[in-house]
């Protein structure tokens, strides 16, 4: 598991150090660098994909076998591939802190069982507009020497599941394909999560996993069906293939107590969130070991739908997924704390991180949490919007 990442000139960060726990959470107002943090991961990971941080390869669970990536970082060993599938960041100019004192990127990984941090440091090269690794003593040596462990490891190697902000809406159809499925692909968008679940959907979760307590069916499908109605109550997932054209056509059916269920709906016919909340379900239910990024969880989804997903999110970390998630919603922070407070997760097993601009450049602060689910510190602009809204409406009209 990641225990803290530190990034020095990367995007908005002049120098940042951020502790990770098995939940972290990424909060604060647009365009504060949350998403860099995750941007970071995920060029790291391509590069080591495309064969940039020495002998890159994929395990099950990872992303595509043969990533996008342009054909400029291609040129040779030991770059930091910027345009990928999973991250598309522009050049070296774009990435280098504006104002850095240097022209040296560096990333530094510590994880609780490996002993020795990985530091991976590029030098920018204006001539061509690339980041490119550097050689010396201070430095691992991007391309040169990476331990085997950080190799067989989130974020460089095993098992990662990123899901976008941008995902795919509701869809009329949607394609089957053995190849992804092999690689149990969800996509970046979202956009293979029915061809998962297709051919997955038997899988049974573990007697003692925190994801399927007190379920009869404890199969992937079942499971994922459980919470979808958690979040969306009367929700059911339902599909069926159609073999002959590599195909399959999904939709949800509703039911409420002492009522009988309906016919299933096409997706295109129910709204936004049912669509949208899948891939996020599917990814918290990945097996242990996995890195989960995930932006904007609670996309579309109505308050307590929101704060049941954390709920989940909490879950996924107790049974061995790392779930670092960046969101804009009191709701899905407030089922964290509320889990806290009731005891299914310890206070130190989560993490809070407000982003905030200082001049040019982010500065995060991180409250703790107590076993009562309180922040030790309230920042200016953390989540503090439904109070002032009270205050308004409270306050007497002049």
């Amino acid at each position: 598991m990641l225990r803290k990442i530190k990034l020095t000139n990367f995007k908005c960060f002049e120098r940042l150090e951020l502790n990770c726990s098995p939940l972290t959470l990424l909060c604060g107002l647009n365009g504060m660098g949350k998403s860099s943090v995750i941007q970071a991961l995920l060029v790291l990971r391509q590069s080591f994909v495309a064969g940039q941080l020495g002998e890159g390869r994929l395990t099950l669970g990872s992303e595509l076998a043969e990533p996008r990536i342009t054909s400029q970082a291609r040129q040779g060993e030991g770059r930091l591939v910027l345009g990928g599938e999973l991250a598309d960041i522009g050049t070296g100019q774009d990435v280098l802190f504006e104002g850095a004192e240097t022209d040296v990127v560096e990333f530094e990984l510590h994880r609780e069982d490996i002993p020795t941090p990985y530091i991976l440091s590029f030098d920018y090269s204006s001539k061509a507009d690339q980041l490119v690794a550097k050689d010396d003593s201070s430095s691992t040596g991007a391309g040169l020497d990476m331990p085997a462990q950080w190799g067989d490891a989130p974020p460089l190697g095993g098992n990662l599941i990123y899901i976008s902000a941008d995902r795919v809406g509701p869809q009329k159809i949607h394609s089957l394909s053995d190849a992804f499925a092999r690689i149990a692909h969800l996509g970046v968008r979202g956009e293979y999560v029915m061809n998962y679940l297709n051919a997955y959907q038997n899988d049974i979760l573990p007697a003692d996993d925190p994801r399927a307590a007190g379920q009869q069916s404890r199969s992937l499908l079942n499971v994922v069906d459980r919470w979808l109605q958690e979040v969306t109550p009367g929700a059911h997932l339902q599909f069926e293939t159609i073999t002959n054209a590599d195909a399959l056509i999904a939709g949800f059916s509703f039911d409420r107590r002492g009522d009988v269920r309906t016919r299933r709906y096409r997706a295109t016919n129910v709204g936004f969130g049912l669509s949208y909340v899948l891939p996020v379900l599917t990814g918290l239910l990945a097996s242990p070991g996995t890195l989960c990024l995930i932006e904007n969880p609670e996309a579309h989804l109505h308050p307590k739908g929101q704060t049941k997903l954390a709920e989940l999110a909490v879950r996924a970390s107790l049974a061995g997924v790392q779930v670092i998630a960046e969101t804009h919603s009191d709701h899905f922070m407030d089922g964290v704390r509320i889990a806290v407070r009731d005891g299914l997760i310890q206070p130190n097993e989560t993490t809070f991180h407000y982003f905030d601009f200082d001049g040019n450049k982010a500065v995060v602060s991180s409250p703790q949490v107590d076993a009562d689910g309180r922040l030790s510190s309230w920042p200016t602009g953390f989540f503090d919007q439904r109070e002032e809204n009270l205050a308004r409406l409270l306050a007497p009209k002049s």
